[in-house]
């Protein structure tokens, strides 16, 4: 999951993701033939984003956005399969009873992931509708991409808890207080982390990576000067639809969340909360900081270098490390070994 979540990112930063004209439930093989290429080919011209954007696009062209694309299709499929059968097998052994309410929980999340196929072509189809606006470029519904992303998060979250919590069953049956106060701590981060998340996806959705690539400012400014749009009505769609804003907001919640973060860091490492902590918890702590450098370094160098491929899809990648991470050091605050 962790790899089809980057993958998408790839797709979209690619400009991949509308290829893909249509929708199959089984999904399907790569065109084998140069007639089926030119097939899929004459489909994809029909819509707005070859006519006003990848006019021109030759055949050997089109075949790598299309292969991005069916394969990010494909692994989905392929991840469906390969949760699916053991699955099958856990719960017809009956082997996967002895966790006490885990098969409802493995149910629910394979049919989050098969929702989630349906969600990626809901939020495709709104790439592929006709604009009034000739001159706005054809992309998915930032709404549309941010509920295909937010539905990735939680199916991942789900697979990473459900699966820390198998492996180590028992919950701390007496904390001390400072093991509560730092649960409550680390909500806040992973709360604060999961927003951030969010609001990355409208940066994506409305291209607003590459609307002010300076920093610390914004074309020179401190809050740059088109951060409200009068014409937008109602005007709180400046906050999800607005480049300039959405930008911003992405970049203040990042400071907070790498504040946040790294307070939680420091306060697990203060020697009355430290010395409660298993070995386990403790190397996960050391990861979140981390984790949470890495990512600041990635988000700043993406934006300054215009969002190139590799640094965009290592930024989602950085992003999803650090919430698996802040999981993994929630998880180890509420169970033992």
């Amino acid at each position: 999951v962790f790899g089809m979540v980057v993958l998408g990112g790839v797709t979209r930063l690619t400009r991949s993701g509308l290829s893909m004209v249509d929708w199959k439930l089984q999904g399907r093989p790569l065109p084998r033939t140069e007639d089926e290429w030119k097939s899929e080919f004459e489909k994809y011209k029909q819509y707005p984003e070859y006519k006003r954007i990848n006019k021109g696009m030759d055949l050997d062209e089109f075949k790598e956005i299309y292969f991005l694309e069916w394969a990010h299709r494909m692994w989905g499929r392929g991840l469906g399969v390969i949760y699916g059968l053991p699955l099958a097998y856990f719960l017809l052994s009956g082997k996967s009873s002895t966790i006490p309410g885990i098969n409802p929980k493995l149910g629910a999340l394979l049919c989050l992931g098969a929702a989630q196929g349906l969600v990626g072509w809901w939020m495709v189809k709104s790439g592929l509708e006709e604009s009034p606006d000739v001159y706005k470029d054809p992309r998915v519904s930032p709404y549309r991409l941010a509920a295909h992303l937010t539905a990735a998060l939680t199916l991942y979250t789900g697979l990473i808890w459900t699966g820390l919590t198998a492996l180590n069953p028992n919950r701390i049956v007496s904390p001390s207080n400072a093991v509560v106060r730092m649960r409550s701590l680390g909500l806040v981060a992973l709360g604060f982390t999961g927003i951030t998340f969010f609001s990355g996806a409208f940066v994506a959705g409305n291209d607003a990576g590459r609307a002010y690539n300076d920093w610390p400012l914004y074309a020179g400014k401190i809050i740059p000067d088109e951060i409200w749009d009068s014409s937008l009505h109602p005007s709180w769609r400046n906050i999800f639809e607005n480049t300039a804003t959405v930008q911003f907001d992405h970049r203040n919640l990042a400071y907070t969340t790498a504040i946040v973060v790294l307070g939680t860091v420091l306060r697990a490492r203060s020697p009355q909360v430290w010395k409660h902590l298993p070995r386990h918890s403790q190397i996960g702590f050391y990861g979140l900081g981390a984790a949470l450098a890495t990512q600041v370094t990635l988000g700043i160098s993406t934006l300054m270098m215009f969002v190139p491929v590799s640094l965009g899809a290592a930024h989602q990648a950085g992003a999803l490390t650090l919430w698996t991470v802040a999981l993994y050091c929630q998880h180890a605050l509420r169970y033992i070994r």
